[in-house]
């Protein structure tokens, strides 16, 4: 439990590290093609966390409820993320891994509701939905990557074709 806990926690390390240099315009383009954002993605994988392990563990979630819903399964971005909303769920994506790793030793994910995945998967505990946001984490961690060259290239294209005037 605790290296996939220290897998999610590099992931979410490199994450950071690629949005770095990049605009909050940037991490906001939803490029053709695609029905979210760089942003939207990493909002996305903390929330995710705090269903897969506390609401679906039936305990409270260590984010306020909204900070959840916005960004869980199913939406996609509705409105620019500022850079404080970012820096928020940047700090968020390492502490609650944190918060967690004492929430598992402190036992209260004794009630866990089932669910079955979008992977087919059912997770039926605490250390099930661990395992599962690491891949799920690390999939959209590849989305990000994808996203990233895609608002490069589009800036790429609009500097060449500037230049090509």
């Amino acid at each position: 439990m605790e290296f996939a806990i220290e897998i999610a926690r590099h992931t979410r390390l490199n994450f950071i590290k690629l949005m770095e240099g990049l605009s909050i315009e940037q991490l906001n383009v939803i490029p053709q093609g695609y029905n979210n954002n760089i942003a939207w993605n990493f909002a996305h994988i903390v929330a995710a966390q705090q269903t897969l392990c506390y609401v679906r563990g039936k305990v409270p979630t260590r984010l306020a409820i909204e900070e959840v819903t916005k960004y869980q399964k199913g939406t996609r971005p509705e409105d620019f993320i500022t850079e404080e909303e970012l820096d928020f769920y940047k700090d968020k994506a390492i502490t609650l891994l944190d918060d967690l790793k004492i929430d598992i030793e402190a036992d209260i994910f004794d009630n866990y509701e089932p669910v079955t995945t979008a992977f087919g998967a059912t997770l039926s505990n605490i250390n099930n939905a661990v395992a599962y946001f690491c891949t799920h984490d690390n999939l959209h961690f590849g989305y990000a990557l994808a996203l990233r060259r895609a608002v490069l290239n589009i800036e790429q294209a609009a500097v060449h074709n500037f230049s090509a005037n």
